[in-house]
């Protein structure tokens, strides 16, 4: 997989270096990152890029604020971070998209714009999926390799409560 991640590379991908790298043996999907807020804009984005791409190449949309976005837009996956922690609203919201429910899948990434709030205030997704995956009991309270810090005690309560309300633990 080609991963265009320009907030932590720095780096941004251009459409020549996509088709390029996507001819490459063995390549089998480009994760881009968000698209465009507008719709249309969103879709001839996606539709630009599988002209450049062989059919053998899947595109998938990165950052899970902009899942529904992506899914509508036409993207073939979306490669969650949230999928394997909260995987019924993550399954929620790519089958309301692939069903064609639009409107839908964006009410379902809506509801989870606390947890996108979260990401975003804590610098990603890593540290606070991380502690998610703790509070639900999946993994240890300690589960992120040095040197990275996770979220202090109050940003887990925090967390916990987001949790809560956002009746992600059932």
């Amino acid at each position: 997989m080609i991963y265009d991640n320009p907030g932590t590379t720095h780096f941004t991908f251009t459409d020549q270096l996509y088709t390029r790298l996507a001819w490459l043996p063995r390549v089998a999907s480009i994760k881009i990152p968000a698209l465009p807020d507008d719709p249309e804009q969103a879709r001839a984005r996606v539709e630009h890029l599988r002209q450049l791409l062989p059919d053998t190449v899947t595109v998938g949309i990165s950052g899970d604020a902009a899942a529904a976005r992506g899914l509508n837009a036409g993207c073939d996956a979306w490669y969650s971070v949230i999928g394997g922690t909260f995987p019924e609203p993550a399954l929620a919201l790519t089958r309301a998209a692939q069903a064609g429910r639009p409107e839908q899948a964006l009410e379902e990434s809506q509801r989870l714009q606390p947890l996108w709030d979260l990401f975003a205030q804590h610098g990603g997704s890593l540290r606070v999926v991380a502690a998610a995956a703790a509070h639900l009991g999946l993994t240890a309270h300690r589960n992120l390799p040095l040197p990275l810090r996770g979220l202090d005690a109050k940003e887990r309560a925090h967390l916990a409560t987001v949790i809560e309300q956002m009746q992600l633990n059932t």
